[in-house]
């Protein structure tokens, strides 16, 4: 199995789980099947992964393949039983969401290529911006590609997988504060364990009672480093909804952020796939109570009251000044430090696709960024890019015309 400590129940996932053992059930019938679980970040895809793999070997399955990394797809013998090399297998593939129809292709190739026995392949991943759809992938009419989706849980499994945590069900005051998680199993999980540990909450006998409310520690700096694994875009958007209350609309952040609302779609489409905010007809609400009064209280009350002001002021001119004769200047300086990295790399001839994996990327995001240094640069070219990169200068080599997605 994949980990090696023994997993808690699974709480408020039985059709997930039933639905699971449908389709592995199918490969005894002789069907290849691939599956992908996925969600936002922190709602309990590897879990359900390590699930789907006691499932797999309950049927009878070889379970030859377990991978925390969906790197290791790319290299390596397979695993299949060599005693019996007809025995349908399964394949489990951890922190998917970097793989695109190729890397998938060549992770079958691995385990077995299109012939061979009936097989499953199960990939969990987040179901980001960035990850590419996977149907079509098997080619054979007798294989198919499904997908199983997690969200939040309702709250009677959410309070029972704190009941879990805690050693004993929560009483109805602590109920009420940590429903502030929304039902999000890692931040719920997260809430309880750290409020236990810093003396917020008492158990006493068979109930948890509330002693305090007050955020931990722990899950403060935990959200604070996962945000800045994103992009500054990424951030700006959320602290700026943040600051503007738990629902606000999008043309109100964008005012502020003094953007088109177009040129904000694709931060957007990121933080509402990461499962921060929600979008519904434009306006913009944040995924639950607690991660909002979380990314609050990031920002210092100053900032808030500014953010806050620009908001209810008029709107600002998003046209740009046209000086009388650009200078040019240091090209690094119009970049942020990130596009910066990613126009160097264009400059020494690596693709879309070879800068994502160098930083940890998805190739979306990498193409969303050269867009933004492409507008910034006013280039419209990987070559005129170079160029610029070669000498320095952010001066634009003539009139660019309209851009191009990047190759």
């Amino acid at each position: 199995m994949l980990g090696a400590v023994p997993d808690a129940p699974l709480r408020g996932r039985e059709a997930e789980v039933d639905r699971l053992t449908s389709l592995i059930g199918h490969v005894m019938a002789g069907r290849c099947t691939l599956i992908t679980i996925e969600g936002p970040p922190g709602c309990g895809k590897s879990r359900l992964l390590r699930e789907s793999m006691r499932i797999a070997e309950d049927f009878g399955l070889s379970v030859c393949a377990k991978y925390t990394d969906g790197a290791c797809s790319a290299g390596g013998p397979s695993r299949r039983d060599p005693e019996d090399p007809h025995r349908p297998y399964a394949v489990a593939v951890d922190n998917a969401h970097h793989l695109d129809h190729e890397d998938v292709r060549a992770l079958i190739a691995r385990e077995g290529g299109p012939d061979g026995p009936a097989r499953v392949w199960i990939l969990a991943r987040r179901a980001s911006a960035g990850a590419p759809p996977l149907e079509g992938v098997l080619l054979s009419p007798t294989a198919g590609t499904e997908r199983v989706k997690l969200g939040t849980l309702p709250p009677g499994p959410a309070m029972a997988l704190a009941a879990d945590a805690l050693g004993a069900p929560p009483d109805a005051g602590l109920a009420r504060v940590l429903g502030r998680a929304g039902g999000h199993p890692r931040r719920l999980l997260e809430l309880a364990q750290g409020m236990l540990e810093e003396g917020s909450i008492a158990v006493d006998g068979y109930r948890a009672r509330l002693v305090t409310d007050r955020l931990p520690r722990r899950l403060v700096e935990r959200v604070e480093s996962s945000l800045m694994g994103y992009s500054p875009e990424f951030r700006q958007m959320v602290r700026v909804a943040a600051a503007l209350g738990n629902e606000v609309s999008f043309e109100k952040v964008a005012r502020v952020l003094n953007e088109a609302p177009t040129a904000l779609l694709p931060t957007l489409d990121e933080v509402v796939a990461a499962g921060v905010l929600e979008n519904s007809a434009g306006r913009l609400t944040f995924r639950d109570e607690l991660l909002h009064r979380l990314i609050t209280g990031w920002m210092p009350e100053t900032v808030r009251d500014a953010l806050r002001g620009q908001a209810s002021g008029p709107p600002r001119s998003t046209a740009p000044a046209l000086p009388a004769e650009p200078e040019a200047a240091p090209y690094g300086e119009r970049l942020s430090d990130q596009e910066a990295v990613i126009a160097g790399l264009v400059h020494e001839g690596l693709t879309n696709r070879q800068i994502a994996r160098r930083l940890g990327l998805s190739p979306h995001t990498v193409n969303y960024h050269l867009r933004k240094v492409f507008r910034k640069l006013g280039v419209a070219s990987r070559v005129d890019l170079t160029r610029v990169v070669r000498g320095g200068t952010g001066k634009a080599p003539g009139p660019a015309p309209a851009l191009a997605p990047p190759a």
